[in-house]
Order: C-alpha cells, then sequence, then structure tokens
C-alpha cells in the first residue's frame, strides 16, 4: 500500500477537508500504525513544516488547492484489514478535529 492509498481512504471516509488536515492524518496514521501494528503503513517521507507534517509525494499532487475531495492516484481497497482498522480508529479520534486543534 501506498500513501496515495491511504490517502484516498481518508477521503472516502471523511470527504472534502484542507489539504493541511488530510497531511495531519497522514502523519498520525503513519504513526499509530507504526506503535499498534508495528509496521509502518507507507514509505513516502514526511517532513516537519511551519504549519505540520508533510508528504511532500502527497503535497506534490495538491499544489495550490486549499481543500482537497479525492484522491484520484490511490485505492482504498489496497489498506488490508488492520490498516483500514489502524485508519478508522484515527479517523474517529482526530477526523472532526480542525485543521489548527
Amino acid at each position: 500500500m501506498t500513501v496515495h492509498d491511504v490517502a484516498a481512504y481518508i477521503l472516502s471516509r471523511k470527504g472534502r477537508m484542507p489539504a493541511i488536515k488530510l497531511h495531519k492524518l497522514l502523519y498520525y496514521a503513519q504513526a499509530w500504525s507504526l506503535v499498534w501494528d508495528e509496521r509502518p503503513l507507507f514509505r513516502a517521507r514526511i517532513e516537519a513544516w511551519a504549519n505540520g507534517p508533510v508528504v511532500p509525494e502527497v503535497y506534490g499532487r495538491h499544489r495550490g488547492r486549499y481543500s482537497v475531495k479525492a484522491w484520484p492516484s490511490g485505492n482504498p481497497a489496497n489498506l488490508d484489514r488492520d490498516a483500514a482498522e489502524t485508519v478508522d480508529v484515527i479517523l474517529g479520534f482526530y477526523g472532526d478535529k480542525s485543521c489548527t486543534w
């Protein structure tokens, strides 16, 4: 599974959101997958930028857009059961928070 698959999964569950929120959710999902599942969700690099974590590979696809609605380069079905459960827990806790929370 790739970072694009995880982004597509998040957007399929939560719908349109600010791009900065997508990056934060990707960050939390990756961090908690490392803790709970003892494996990374994706191999893409995460960087610390001024407004929070950013996945440059994802940023390059939405650059210039404030919000994103769908992720055309990923497939949500590529997440296995453990990955989907981890992301669902993250969305349950952080999904309704603002991007500045």
